[in-house]
Parts: structure tokens; sequence; C-alpha cells
């Protein structure tokens, strides 16, 4: 284990947050909120103090390999959370552990929230409440990969661990550019729809928070009705967004440089649009009797799959309100998620096509055992190590998913509170679909042990159980191992 280069990036990482910080400071000055400017110069301080006490000097030998990196992914998102929930406690709106619960569902981009009265709160809060959305989105990572040069390849361990999904590819030969191109890709789509919902007449704080909320498809809002009061025009560039963060960056990658055709037949691109029209027409048809008209039918059920497979958490209805039939279907949407190598949770879409056609080759051998079937994505191969690795991790999924939900049961809450409660936060979507707790309240009524587990599950859910389960392995610690 190379314990300075492990405490290098960390602390590196701190120093790169304390900048952010000055986006709710410049919102708290807007505002006059001259109460929320001592939280946040406080909360830079210890940023600042941790980051240099744990990165003074680069270490002479920054290489590393995967247990590092792991190890690196894991922690710092720990810490990262840990630090910023320092404004929630300064400001007062909650306690200190209640604030780590949400700022951790901030930066996994669960969007949670044990908040009661979110208006009642500090601008300057709720700006960085939406601001660690758009820093756990892309990866808090990927920016410093983005932004700080590296001499060695060892940096790629760091974007693989930390991105979602069955595996990461470079975008170009260089790690440090391929990170810069999917920040810019990021910021430029947060940028354009923050232009969208100011045509819409969404004052610009709003503008950028609800944009950061998206763009990191987390759903914290600014108002404790979420999205329900806002136009339809805003409620259909809210879902176009969503769906837009919730596609891998390759496919827009590839339609920056000009390879359209190789963008447009992405396999899972396209079988992830045609899933989540499948599921609108699904739900629709569920919940048709609820509404007043087919319009409006279509336009929430539209949102909510929007909402729920791009993993961003928005609502404009109490879903869990909705019938069996539309939760199982928005359930099992949430399990799926979005696409690999996007902002968005789940299991993604592209482990999911690899499970069914495996499944189907399974099939196909005790058909026709003497035949020779190989599974295929992008009429590429699909390597039997590649394809192992997609179906160990659904069996840990399974495994975690299980013990979550056993555990909150025996903490005291029913089957469907804890069921539907590890469904949204293991897979980072957010609002509970479980009719007792319901898909628009706050989490504040589990007891502390409940959200312990919650939290856990969001932070492996984000960062795809690896880098959490391997920090209480004690080989990751073992400088021989």
């Amino acid at each position: 284990m190379n314990y300075r280069a492990v405490f290098y990036y960390i602390g590196t990482i701190l120093k790169v947050v304390t900048g952010f910080l000055l986006i709710p400071v410049l919102t708290s000055l807007c505002y006059r909120e001259w109460d929320a400017l001592l939280p946040f110069l406080y909360t830079a301080l210890i940023f600042l103090g941790g980051g240099f006490l744990l990165a003074p000097v680069p270490p002479k030998k920054k290489k590393f390999g995967s247990k590092e990196g792991l190890v690196i992914v894991g922690l710092s998102w720990v810490i990262v959370s840990l630090f910023g929930a320092f404004p929630f406690l300064f400001c007062g709106v909650t306690g200190y552990f209640d604030g780590v619960f949400e700022t951790i569902s901030g930066f996994t981009t669960t969007g949670a929230t044990i908040l009661t009265d979110i208006e009642a709160a500090p601008k300057g809060l709720l700006m960085w409440r939406s601001l660690t959305h758009w820093l756990g989105g892309m990866g808090i990572l990927v920016f410093l990969l983005a932004v700080i040069p590296s001499s060695d390849g060892s940096t790629f361990q760091l974007m693989k661990f930390e991105s979602p999904g069955p595996a990461v590819g470079k975008l170009v030969s260089k790690m440090r550019h391929s990170a810069a191109i999917s920040y810019f890709i990021y910021f430029a789509l947060t940028v354009l729809q923050v232009i969208f919902l100011l045509c819409g007449g969404v004052n610009l704080y709003e503008s950028v928070t609800l944009a950061f909320s998206t763009a990191g498809t987390g759903g914290f809002a600014v108002l404790g009705s979420s999205a329900e009061t806002y136009s339809v025009y805003v409620k259909i560039v809210l879902i176009v967004f969503m769906l837009v963060f919730s596609i891998n960056f390759n496919v827009y990658y590839l339609l920056v440089i000009g390879k359209f055709a190789l963008a447009i037949k992405n396999e899972e691109f396209l079988g992830y649009l045609l899933f989540v029209l499948l599921s609108i027409a699904a739900v629709t048809a569920c919940v048709i009797s609820t509404f007043a008209s087919f319009g409006e039918a279509l336009l929430q059920s539209a949102f909510a799959v929007a909402s729920i497979s791009s993993t961003t958490g928005f609502t404009i209805t109490d879903m869990a309100q909705w019938s069996d039939g539309a939760r199982a279907i928005l359930a099992i949407v949430s399990i799926v998620g979005a696409c690999a190598g996007s902002t968005g949770g789940g299991l993604k879409f592209s482990r999911v096509i690899v499970l069914v056609k495996t499944a189907g080759i399974s099939l196909m051998d005790v058909v026709r055992p003497n035949g020779v079937h190989i599974v295929k994505l992008d009429k590429k191969p699909f390597g039997r190590s590649e394809t192992e690795s997609v179906a160990g991790y659904f069996i840990l999924y399974c495994m975690v998913a299980a013990v979550s939900v056993l555990l909150l049961c025996l903490f005291g809450n029913s089957f469907e509170d804890s069921f539907y409660s590890m469904i949204t936060t293991f897979n980072n979507v957010g609002p509970c679909l479980s009719s007792t707790v319901g898909a628009t309240s706050p989490y504040t009524n589990f007891d502390w042990m409940s959200k312990l587990v919650l939290m856990v599950d969001m932070l492996i859910g984000r960062l795809e159980i690896f880098p959490i389960l391997l920090l209480f392995a004690p080989q990751s610690w073992s400088r021989h191992f």
C-alpha cells in the first residue's frame, strides 16, 4: 500500500473542493445572507486544513495500483461527505449526523433528504446542496484528473473505479484529456439546461440549482414541492435533460467528433430509449384512470419514468400513492437505472443487456449443447472475463440489497418501507415509493441506525460496491498484499 500516494490524492481532493465553496459564498452575498457566510468560511478552513494536513507536499512516488485506487476512491468520498456536512451544522439547519446523511445523499446524487422545511434554509446552503450533486455526478476524482496533470498511467485506476458502469474506456489516449472532454461536455450541457430554464421564466438561482441537480441526476430542489409548481414547459425541459444526462457520455463524444452513425447505432443507447418508452406506456396505462385526461397522465408518467430511470428523483406528484402495478414498474426501472458512463445510478442498462444475453446463451447451451454461443455487445464479442465480472457484480448487488433490507427490518421498519427505501438509496434514486413513507416525504422519521444503513447503501451504490466494501478488508491496508 502506497500510503503517501493515498493521502496525497485525498488531500488534493479536499483542496479542490474548497474552491467550489466560493459558489455558495457568492450566493449568500447576492441574497445578503450574512449569517450563512461564516459557516462556509469555517467549512473552507476545515477543507483546506485537512487538505494540507494530508498532502503538504507531493510524494516522490505517486504511482499506485488497483488496491490504492480503490482505497483512494472509497475513502475520499467518505471524507468529503464528512467534511461537506459542516455547513448544515454551522447554519443550524440540522445536527451533524443528519447533515452527513444530506451530504452523502448529495455527493452520491441520491437526492434523499431529511430537510422538512427546505424553503426556510439559507439559499447559499441550498446552492451547496445542489452543487454536491453536480460534483458527485461526473465524479470529484474525474474533475481532479481533468485539471491536474499526471505523468503516469496509474490515475486511470481512479477514473475506472469512480465512473459508473461495467467498463470505462478512454475517449482519447491521455487520461487527463479524456477526463477534460467528459467534464467539458458535462459543463456545456449544464449551461444549455440553464439557458432553457431561463427561457421558461425560471429565475437564475433556481435555474442553476435545478441544472446542477439534473446534471448530477440527483434531484435536490430548492422548493418543498420539488418540481410540481413549475410550468409544463419547465417540466418537459426537465424530462429531456434528465434523459440526456442518463445516456453514456461516449455517445456525445462520438457526436462531437462527427461519428453520427456510430453514436446512434450504440446498442445500449437504442435499448435504453426503447426501455424508457415502453416504461412510460406501461405506467400511463396503470395511472390513466387517476388523472382527468390522457395528456396529464402521459406527462405525469413520462416525468416519473424519466426521473426514476435517470435516478434523478425530481417529483411532480406523490408516486408512492399510485397503484401497486405502477410502483412495481417504477421499482424495476430504478433497479435497471441509467446507461454506463452517465451520471445516473442503478445496475446500468449495459449490465442488464449482458445479463439478459448471458441468460439466453445459457438456455441455448441446453437446447444446443454442441453449438458455440458468444455474448456480443455492439456486434463485438463480450469477453468471458467481462461477462463473469458482470455476473459477479450482480450477485454482490443482490447480496447487499438483501442484507440492507434485512437490517432495516430488524431495526423496526416495515418490509415495504425497508424494501423501497433500500431500492431508492442503493440505486441513488431518492424518492421512496413506499405508500407509508411517500415519494415527497423526507427521510426524517427513520432512526439513526436505519439512516446509517441507507447512507452506506448510497455510497456503495454510487461507487459500485467494491471501493466501499474493500475499505473494510484488512488486506486493503496491508503493505505486502
